[in-house]
């Protein structure tokens, strides 16, 4: 069994007005999901929200602009940082200093390998079902 990896890194939440307010994110990849990255918003040790993003999507993003309807990422250059800005449900827009989760990633393509994701829950349906016939 695969390990789960877990990381914490700093976002920044965008507010219309300009504002930037810094939050902790909870970075988790289970490779029994092994195509999600969860991040856990929280303040003072309370969850306020956990979504679930796809994690080729959180790479691909880090290069040119991805997503459409509920999710969407693009790179940023701000000053010499770069960035990704997630935005989620058109509302919320986070962003994240891509080196930090740019090393998360690469833990998880080492840990299960882009094209060697299982989903085993669902494989050990199918086959269930194909046997039945």
């Amino acid at each position: 069994m695969n390990a789960v990896l877990r990381d914490k890194v700093f976002m920044r939440l965008l507010s219309p007005d300009g504002h930037e307010l810094p939050v902790l994110a909870h970075l988790t990849y289970d490779p029994r999901d092994p195509y999600a990255v969860t991040v856990g918003f929280t303040h003072a040790g309370f969850v306020y929200a956990e979504w679930r993003l796809d994690r080729d999507m959180l790479r691909d993003g880090m290069a040119h602009a991805v997503g459409e309807g509920d999710v969407r990422m693009w790179p940023v250059l701000n000053g010499t940082r770069e960035e990704l800005r997630i935005e989620l449900l058109h509302t919320a827009v986070f962003t994240v200093w891509v080196p930090s989760l740019r090393r998360f990633l690469e833990r998880t393509y080492h840990e299960i390998p882009e094209g060697q994701e299982r989903l085993e829950e669902l494989d050990a349906f199918l086959a269930e079902l194909l046997a039945a016939g």
